[in-house]
């Protein structure tokens, strides 16, 4: 096997230089073409785009104003049905192309959790529209998709975020910001360069039914700051933004999806409110800005008449010259490219036909239709709608009359459609005919990019950055959990299940769940009593558990209840009812209580008897693979998944810390009327904190194995080794994988960080240990051979020079018996060399001993008394001292010699002991000196005693 096909089968850790390379690419054409184009850059692109659009035909110009959807699958001419549009055929790839279509759509059916196909598609479409056998000019797509993060996301193996009001919660911009470049980096990585947000919207009417969690704040400040750090963030990335839904969609009680809202506000009002963060994202720079379907009655003061409905009526924005013109265009001076909500949508849809509703748009001031027909899913679709249309548009910029009386003009078409070319410049799409990077290279930066550890560990902390306490009696939050803690999860749906246990095990690896401490979990799906069979329950082992509710209930010392609502109506609903009746059972037990708000945070002041109250902002309905690692305690699934349950779970459990504000005022609601009020029950920026109980870590030893292996090079090793050593190197790549997702992941504990690091130093010992460098020693040798054979005398060179000529030689003899680099090999080589060279041959005057140090010795010692010593000390002293004295009188003795006697005498100087130092230490020792006083003093009394008992026994007593 070839060293290249070795090198070649290290795939899976040289696959990071291939990835860094594409990456690299990547980042480098998003950086040249990010957020901020230049006065001048726009200006050229203007001219250019100028110049592209005098060469087009009608057609060709028509076909740049549309934009295609394929979601509803694809029927082919031979029967076959393909339930998805996820690969390109032949015949979409022949429709795109021959009608020089200028932008597509795509929806979450188009896209597989594998990014790696989604690059496919989107690489085939444009294939497609560049393919000069179909159409002349041969212009890029525009490739958009609705990722604003949150609830309204499309990418199903991206990274889905928390949404625009949980980053509002967050209270903190940067947030919005790294959301944003996330999703520029994420739809770039596949050759998406086009996104519809962010929803510049403010949500000033708490029912509103398709806003909602959309929006950044009931505050159009807040919207306007939120929306800015977005745009800057997705720009950053090279990807295209659009402000929606102009002029705003906050304050309305109809989805325009089903029905036509209308908003009574003036146009002062919409200064004052809607377009505050319109007029701020204009500023920042969005490429685009999305239409309403919205009458706005007391602004707009034109009629449009309703063939369907038999009557006039006063326009939707999307149909408006007042609105996108006048005011868009006009008072507020973007000269962007506007582009409609879906023209599906029944807001246009139930007044108008196909064909009638896209040519209002267009006259209206419309640059881009968004689904101008009901999805294409067959070639009949081509002669039954896409065709039409288009004839449609011809008459209309053709014929004295028009089409049905709507005349267009061609000078505002050649205006449309060099603003989108424009964009398509500023946007680098037109630079996609000279693209050279591999299909393979692309699919290599979209694995790395797409659902990313790094991007779902920031979608981590963004959502609990978000959460927000609004009530914490007693200080129950974050919880206090001992061994004996029994917690219960409960929500209306299965699959927050997982998003429980998610939480639970991050917990556990940031060390703050006590061994013994246990949960379970129930799921509830309709109005359920409390001795009612539970719907659904499992134990923590993943078990199911039968029983009632009651059963659950009086098994758990702490309830942990999710609630969620999406109008008013909601909180009259089981979604609320049933956590109030378990939360009331509980609180009357003495048990703790947490009530969870998802989706619309108004529902909130429904639990008064619960101990803490907290909003996620977010709702449930999204996948999350529980079979994922927890390696790095992040999200290892390709499915994205809704962070904000997890989220909230995480600060309730103290794994994070609260922080988060209210993004929008709670308006009390009234049962009666099951409908909100003018009380505001908790204000905007309410919320009440707390620190997180995860200590910190140290990852200095994790960080610094992770860069020994990244850096290690498979080039300097031999092709056999190598291939020996693939499975080694497999386990090495799998343990690196792990310890950067664990280098990457928050809130960890000390031990699981010292653990990954010590697995992964094991796994590249073990490595290393099996691997021979490819290196060259025949210099090396031949010079240690030829010095050997030189037999060299150490007597005959300076005793520095020698030894480090002995020291080098010895060097050198190891590193050829051992594995090591050529740069070991070559330093051995060189220090050995000059050691060689540096050898100084002993002359006669060399030879003389330098007895400096000896002769200074020698002076200060001779004058030493013996009777200031013991004599132990001073007998061995004084055999040196004579011994050094006869040396130095000795004219023919080697430095050897006298350096040796310098050393011992320095030794047998430092071991002298004054004879008034030995008897201070003996009376150091303790009670030696007090000891001997009190034993001379008992002596004494017993000698006393013992003459005065003799005198009395001969008679000596006085008289």
């Amino acid at each position: 096997m070839s060293r290249k096909e070795i090198l070649l089968k290290m795939k899976k850790v040289n696959r990071r230089k291939i990835v860094a390379t594409a990456s690299a690419f990547f980042l480098a054409v998003s950086s040249i073409f990010g957020n901020g184009m230049t006065h001048a850059n726009a200006s050229t692109n203007a001219a250019k785009a100028k110049e592209i659009v005098s060469k087009m035909t009608l057609e060709e110009k028509i076909g740049q104003k549309l934009m295609l959807s394929f979601r509803s699958g694809w029927t082919m001419e031979d029967g076959t049905h393909y339930k998805s549009v996820q690969n390109i055929n032949d015949e979409i790839y022949q429709i795109i192309g021959n009608y020089d279509i200028g932008s597509v759509i795509l929806f979450a059916a188009n896209f597989d959790p594998d990014a790696t196909v989604n690059v496919e598609l989107i690489d085939g479409l444009q294939r497609a529209a560049m393919d000069k056998s179909l159409g002349k000019n041969a212009i890029p797509l525009l490739i958009g998709t609705d990722q604003e993060g949150g609830i309204v996301y499309r990418l199903t193996g991206g990274t889905a975020l928390p949404g625009n009001m949980a980053l509002g919660a967050s209270g903190n911009v940067e947030n919005a910001f790294k959301a944003g470049e996330i999703i520029g980096s994420e739809l770039s990585a596949i050759g998406v360069n086009m996104n519809f947000g962010p929803v510049t919207d403010v949500n000033n009417n708490p029912n509103n039914p398709v806003i909602g969690l959309r929006s950044f704040s009931s505050d159009p400040q807040i919207v306007s700051k939120f929306a800015n750090a977005y745009i800057e963030g997705v720009q950053s990335k090279n990807v295209a933004t659009s402000a929606k839904h102009f002029p705003g969609h906050g304050n309305v009680a109809t989805d325009s999806h089903t029905g036509l809202p209308s908003i009574d506000s003036t146009k002062e009002e919409l200064y004052a409110t809607e377009l505050v963060p319109f007029k701020s994202a204009i500023e920042q720079g969005t490429d685009m800005v999305m239409t309403a379907h919205i009458q706005f009655p007391n602004v707009v003061t034109e009629k449009i008449y309703s063939d369907k409905k038999q009557e006039y009526l006063s326009p939707p924005a999307t149909l408006s010259r007042e609105i996108l013109t006048d005011l868009l265009r006009g008072e507020m001076g973007f000269d962007g490219v506007i582009v409609t909500d879906s023209m599906t949508m029944d807001g246009v849809a139930n007044y108008f036909d196909v064909n009638e509703r896209n040519l209002l748009a267009v006259k209206a001031g419309v640059d881009i239709l968004d689904i101008p027909f009901n999805d294409m899913a067959s070639m009949a679709d081509v002669e039954s709608k896409l065709v039409p249309l288009i004839d449609a548009f011809v008459e209309a910029y053709t014929s004295e009359n028009g089409y049905n009386g709507i005349k267009l003009s061609q000078e505002e078409l050649n205006a449309s459609v060099e603003r989108i070319i424009t964009l398509k410049l500023n946007r680098g799409v037109m630079d996609l005919a000279n693209d050279t990077q591999s299909l393979e290279e692309k699919k290599a930066v979209a694995k790395e990019v797409v659902g990313s550890v790094k991007n779902r560990e920031t979608e981590r902390l963004i959502s609990a950055n978000a959460v927000t306490v609004v009530k914490n009696e007693n200080n129950t939050l974050p919880l206090k959990l001992t061994k004996n803690s029994k917690i219960l999860f409960a929500s209306t749906y299965s699959r927050n299940n997982n998003r429980f246990v998610l939480a639970w095990e991050r917990a556990k690896k940031a060390g703050i769940i006590p061994e013994g401490a246990d949960y379970k979990i129930l799921q509830h799906y309709n109005l359920t009593g409390l001795d009612d069979k539970v719907n659904s329950a499992i134990n923590s082992d993943g078990s199911a558990f039968n029983g009632t509710n009651r059963d659950l209930l009086d098994w758990c010392d702490t309830l942990v209840h999710a609630s969620e609502i999406s109008s008013a109506t909601d909180i009259s609903g089981y979604k609320v009812a049933c956590p109030q009746l378990f939360i009331d059972y509980c609180e009357g037990l003495g048990k703790q209580t947490v009530a969870i708000s998802l989706n619309h945070p108004y529902d909130v002041q429904a639990f008064t008897k619960a101990d803490a109250v907290v909003a996620v902002f977010g709702t449930n309905g999204l996948g999350l693979d529980i079979t994922e690692s927890f390696g790095g305690g992040t999200v290892g699934a390709t499915a994205a998944f809704s962070p904000n349950l997890t989220g909230g779970v995480e600060v309730i459990l103290g794994t994070f810390g609260a922080s988060g504000k209210l993004p929008v005022d709670i308006p009390k609601y009234d049962p009666s009327s099951k409908s909100y009020t003018d009380e505001i029950v908790y204000q905007l920026g309410y919320g009440l904190t707390y620190d997180s109980i995860v200590k910190d870590v140290d990852k200095t030893e994790l960080q610094a194995i992770i860069e020994k292996v990244n850096t290690l090079d498979f080039t300097k090793f031999t092709a056999d080794s190598l291939n020996k050593a693939q499975v080694l190197i497999d386990k090495m790549t799998e343990k690196l994988r792990i310890a950067e997702n664990v280098n990457i992941t928050h809130k960890l504990s000390q031990k699981n960080v010292d653990e990954t690091a010590q697995e992964l130093q094991k796994a590249y010992d073990e490595v290393l240990k099996n691997l021979i460098y490819a290196t060259d020693k025949s210099q090396l040798q031949a010079l240690v051979d030829a010095l050997l054979e030189e037999n060299l005398q150490k007597d005959k060179f300076t005793s520095s020079t020698w030894k480090a000529y002995e020291a080098a030689l010895l060097l050198a003899q190891e590193v050829l018996a051992s594995n090591v680099d050529q740069n070991t090999i070559n330093d051995a080589l060189s220090q050995l060399k000059r050691a060689r060279e540096g050898l100084v041959t002993i002359t006669e005057e060399d030879k003389k001993a330098d007895k400096q140090e000896l002769q200074a010795l020698l002076e200060k010692y001779n004058t030493y008394k013996a009777k200031d010593y013991t004599t132990e000390s001073w007998n061995v002293f004084k055999g040196v001292l004579d011994r050094a004295n006869q040396i130095y009188q000795d004219d023919q003795v080697n430095q050897e010699t006298v350096d040796a006697v310098v050393e011992e005498l320095k030794s047998a100087a430092s071991k002298l002991i004054k004879v008034d130092e030995k008897q201070d230490n003996t009376s150091d020792i303790p009670g030696t000196g007090q000891q001997d006083y009190m034993l001379a003093f008992t002596f004494m009394l017993l000698l006393s005693g013992a003459v005065i008992a003799y005198i009395r026994r001969k008679g000596y007593t006085k008289h």
